[in-house]
């Protein structure tokens, strides 16, 4: 019975750290895609473009993808 619980346990923690893996390749991928996107059609300014990117740099996504690939292999060691 406790074998079960701790494959439910580990089950539960990969989901989590997938999902902080998710956030963190959103920001670092897809984030500054979807501001040039936005630039390129007009919806906003270069300016208001590079204020977005700054507030929510790229950077962060990667250090969340780092963050959350440490956090999940300090759980098997």
């Amino acid at each position: 019975m406790s074998h079960s619980a701790n494959i439910g346990q580990l089950i539960g923690t990969c989901v989590e750290y997938a999902l902080w893996f998710s956030g963190g390749a959103y920001l670092a991928w897809f984030w500054p895609r979807r501001v040039h996107r936005d630039v390129q059609s007009g919806k906003i300014s270069e300016e208001q473009g590079r204020q977005k990117l700054k507030k929510l740099s790229p950077l962060l996504g990667y250090l969340v993808m780092v963050a959350a690939i440490v956090f999940a292999l300090s759980q098997f060691f």
